[in-house]
């Protein structure tokens, strides 16, 4: 099974011997825009990544989309179930790269890895940013049938939260959770029930990903 993060280095060595298919995912265009890792395909979050509905209280604020319209979105990127993909952002790959694996991971596909640091640390390491926009080689739509892993609705997660059996885990920073910052959200605080484990604490002091042994 391929590594779920791939380092700086050896992206850099396996990009001289295969043929990647790499994912900016930063959430600001102009960003992408500014300079970009060379060779690198945008996704947009609201766009790509979403089916925004206009009242967040039905869906959240970024619902996926359709397995069908994400498969467009991947062909039009010219990834096939084939295609190795490297995707980053500039969140420490904990933002729209995460969210573009995992949605890459439940059709199933096999090979892709988050860049590990993302942008700042390819950046850190030599590799050649450029604003050229580069155009993907669209291929059909990627072939799919449904999310092939388990999801749950607001329902079930409602449900969840007044059961001792069930965990709810909120990986936003603990100001956020705690309800004493809020920069997004309209209302503070967190879940009924849910637990805090940030996702800052799998990082190191660099923003590269802990070790398995940490």
């Amino acid at each position: 099974m391929i590594n779920p993060i791939i380092k700086a280095e050896a992206f850099h060595q396996l990009s001289q011997t295969q043929n990647l298919i790499l994912i900016d995912a930063r959430f600001v265009y102009s960003n992408y825009e500014k300079g970009h890792l060379d060779g690198a395909l945008h996704v947009d979050l609201n766009k790509d990544l979403s089916q925004i509905v206009e009242n967040p209280a039905h869906g959240g604020r970024h619902p996926l989309p359709s397995p069908a319209a994400f498969g467009s979105t991947l062909g039009k990127l010219g990834i096939t179930p084939e295609s190795h993909v490297i995707v980053y952002d500039d969140k420490n790959a904990s933002m729209s790269a995460a969210r573009f694996w995992w949605m890459l991971k439940a059709l199933g596909h096999e090979k892709v890895q988050v860049l590990d640091g993302g942008f700042q640390a390819a950046e850190k390491q030599g590799f050649l940013v450029n604003n050229e926009i580069a155009t993907p080689q669209s291929s059909s739509p990627y072939p799919v049938t449904d999310w092939k892993s388990p999801l749950a609705d607001l329902t079930e997660v409602k449900s969840a939260s007044g059961k001792r059996n069930q965990m709810i885990i909120d990986v936003r920073e603990s100001e956020r959770y705690q309800g004493l910052k809020e920069p997004i959200d309209k209302i503070a605080g967190h879940i009924p029930g849910a637990i805090n484990l940030p996702f800052t604490e799998n990082l190191d002091e660099n923003g590269s990903f802990l070790s398995q042994e940490n």
